[in-house]
């Protein structure tokens, strides 16, 4: 009975540590909350980027939530992928699951954006699911990434080299439907 009651206490407690982090992560800040992105559109990253980009080494996740895309795509690939998440609760649950998956993935807590002006590194593939807002931000780090490859959310002010169609599923952000589609820009 008490360990039924500590998985229960601990369950609530996760659920509501989630709760905050989401509605501060929608409502204060104003950024897409954290969502697990489709298995669709999981997939359909992994195919573009070995389809197109099959060399690549150093590929980073902008907004990476609890780490399944990172982890995915560290898998499939023969990159290594940093995963970058601001949320501490999100990420917290991604460096956990770093550790028992064998993929070359690995999650960084802090701000995309600060990271990505601090950093040395260079990528050759981003992948950012990050909503309409955040998205065009990341143009002004074209000289640290090769490949953009942004979820749902498209870069007005940039032409992407391709989109991907899903041709099903969409998500709804601020009351507005978007169709599942991944948009590919190249610096």
């Amino acid at each position: 009975m008490s360990i039924l009651l500590f998985v229960a206490t601990v369950t609530v407690v996760f659920f509501w540590i989630w709760l905050v982090e989401y509605l501060w992560c929608a409502f204060i800040k104003h950024q897409a909350p954290c969502v697990a992105s489709s298995r669709n559109l999981k997939r359909e990253t992994v195919r573009a980027i070995r389809q197109f980009y099959p060399d690549v080494k150093q590929i980073i996740e902008i907004g990476s939530g609890h780490g399944g895309l990172s982890r995915y795509v560290a898998r499939c690939t023969n990159a290594n992928v940093i995963g970058v998440e601001n949320m501490p609760f999100a990420a917290m649950i991604s460096k956990i699951g770093d550790w028992f998956c064998w993929a070359r993935s690995k999650t960084i807590w802090a701000d995309a954006f600060d990271y990505l002006d601090k950093t040395d590194k260079k990528f050759d593939v981003a992948i950012a699911y990050l909503g309409p807002r955040l998205t065009p931000k990341l143009t002004k780090h074209k000289n640290k990434i090769k490949v953009l490859i942004t979820m749902d959310f498209e870069i007005g002010e940039l032409v992407p080299v391709r989109i991907i169609d899903l041709k099903r599923g969409s998500v709804t952000y601020n009351n507005k439907k978007y169709p599942h589609k991944l948009f590919v820009y190249e610096f």
